[in-house]
């Protein structure tokens, strides 16, 4: 993994954190020669004597990618094909037109354009099918494949064809792609009385400064804030430094808030605050879910670890690694785990040990091999699973029907009908669906198949099944004909069953096509159980404080 001199030189930028350091290792091993030249005339014989032509770099990728699988799955070789991708994982920034795009059918299609950016302002909107890019179909292409089409270098062109899945009217644009920056915040504001609220999606380059401000903001506008809800949920981290100091935001200065140790003496590193904080004093509760990964549980771990924030919602993904980027030739770089980091308690949460694979998949550390470490308050708190929540919220759970609608794409395709027979709607926190709305989408979904098949009718075969094997379905055949009437439903039946929870998630999906994610989450929290957990808990001081106390 490592290119081979007498010496060797590698430079290296963090992506869990950024720190360079350059070390030196002498003395190659003969195992590790031995089995480059091996490689090497691999790929020299097959080049000879393969009856087809080879592709070495495509080759050498699969090579390299396999290699890599082995050891864990977040060391990867990033070619310069990828160069695009690292900078919007590393900078929230890349080339292009400012659009996500999702699958539909066999296209792609617009699910959200970026508003101020060259997709918006050239007129796509959510619900448009990319037809052709430069000329060329990009019918049955991934969403990969026409992303990458999209990327390039700010300032080039880049021609689109499209029509709306509604519309049958064919138009083409051509753009200028831009540098797009995503928002790190993309959403805050005020959710109840003197609490603010500041959603985080990805740890990227100043993102800290960015919630800063957030902070700042959100007690100008209310002197009298009391409380603050960071929300780090589906945040699956980024830049290690970018989590200090968002940390250090409610932290005196010159706290240790994490270390790394590994391998080498130069990943051995102590993290401590090194600015004045903005805040000491503010009620804080972090919400957090199973996809809160890496910078995430740094953040949240430390705040916990020091007692300064109340953590509420799930298990976190316990990603306890650090990895660095180590330039390679041809433009192309290796993102390499090169140390574990601990929290201020002493604890590491990696929840997997990749050092001891069986089958070529990591080991889940069991409950038994979890250690107790303790708060700053003396609060027993365990290593090795994640950051476990000091308060448990569950997401609430849908039917298989309403699963259906969402993943068949029809609560996206009747946004998009919605959006187009109804110019504008009222604010994110003031839009209701109406019954007249619903029974739109109910007329709507009449001559539409749905992939579904209730779990109740699917046990109830079962059994049947089980009956027939054992000989004995004509002793319960007519209970069984008389269950399968009462438990199903036509669809019309089903969309009038699930009324609630349908529209609990339509609504969002149509205040997106007006308001974009800003509004979408907006008016999310208005039903969110873990905001709403958030904001009982700030909204009563002596339970907050008793969380946190000496235990």
């Amino acid at each position: 993994m490592k290119k081979i001199k007498n010496i060797l030189k590698v430079s290296t930028f963090v992506i869990i954190g950024i720190f360079s350091f350059q070390f030196v290792i002498g003395d190659i091993s003969f195992e590790l020669v031995k089995n480059l030249d091996i490689f090497t005339s691999v790929m020299q014989g097959l080049n000879k004597n393969y009856v087809d032509e080879i592709q070495p770099g495509s080759l050498t990728k699969t090579a390299i990618d396999e290699m890599l699988k082995s050891l864990d799955p977040y060391t990867e070789f990033i070619p310069e094909s990828d160069m695009e991708d690292y900078k919007l994982m590393a900078t929230g920034q890349y080339g292009g037109v400012g659009a996500l795009i999702q699958n539909l059918d066999s296209f792609v299609v617009v699910s959200e354009p970026y508003e101020g950016f060259p997709a918006y302002n050239a007129g796509l909107r959510a619900g448009d099918i990319i037809l052709e890019i430069n000329g060329v179909s990009v019918k049955g292409k991934s969403t990969q494949e026409v992303s990458d089409m999209l990327k390039g270098t700010p300032d080039t062109d880049v021609e689109i064809t499209f029509k709306n899945i509604f519309d049958e009217n064919i138009k083409k644009v051509k753009l200028t792609r831009k540098e797009i920056k995503l928002p790190e915040v993309p959403y805050y504001g005020i959710v109840a009385p003197h609490i603010g609220y500041i959603s985080l999606s990805s740890f990227t380059m100043n993102c800290s400064n960015t919630v800063k401000d957030a902070l700042l903001k959100l007690k100008e506008n209310d002197p009298n804030l009391q409380g603050l809800i960071l929300d780090l949920r589906n945040n699956g981290g980024g830049l290690l430094n970018e989590a200090v100091n968002i940390i250090n935001i409610f932290v005196p200065k010159n706290t240790e808030v994490v270390s790394t140790k590994g391998r080498l003496p130069e990943a051995n590193r102590v993290y401590k605050t090194m600015q004045a904080p903005v805040d000491l004093e503010i009620p804080l509760c972090v919400l957090i879910n199973e996809n809160s990964a890496s910078a995430s549980e740094i953040v949240a771990g430390a705040l916990q670890d020091l007692d300064r924030a109340v953590i509420i919602g799930e298990q976190s993904y316990g990603k306890g690694l650090v990895q660095n980027i180590i330039d390679l030739p041809y433009n192309s770089k290796l993102k390499v785990t090169i140390a574990k980091y601990y929290i201020p308690s002493g604890r590491c949460i990696q929840k997997i040990d990749y050092s001891d694979k069986t089958n070529g998949v990591g080991r889940q550390i069991s409950a038994d091999e979890q250690k107790i470490f303790f708060t700053k308050n003396k609060r027993p708190v365990k290593d090795a699973g994640g950051i476990l929540p000091d308060i448990d919220v569950k997401i609430d759970s849908i039917s298989a029907f309403t699963a259906a609608l969402y993943v068949g794409q029809h609560i996206f395709k009747f946004a998009t009908l919605y959006s187009i027979k109804h110019p504008t709607i009222s604010q994110p926190d003031q839009f209701k669906l109406s019954d007249a709305d619903y029974n739109e989408f109910i007329a709507y979904m009449k001559d539409k198949e749905i992939k579904y098949s209730s779990p109740l009718k699917m046990e109830l075969d079962k059994l049947t099944k089980l009956a027939e094997d054992e000989k004995k379905l004509d002793l319960i055949k007519d209970d069984i004909e008389l269950l399968k009437k009462k438990i199903t439903l036509d669809n019309q039946d089903e969309l009038l069953h699930y009324k609630d929870e349908i529209t609990n998630i339509l609504t969002p999906e149509i205040i997106s096509r007006y308001y974009y994610q800003k509004g979408r989450i907006q008016y999310e929290l208005q039903n969110d159980n873990f905001t709403h957990k958030a904001i009982e808990i700030l909204s009563n001081p002596s339970q907050y404080n008793n969380i946190l106390s000496v235990k």
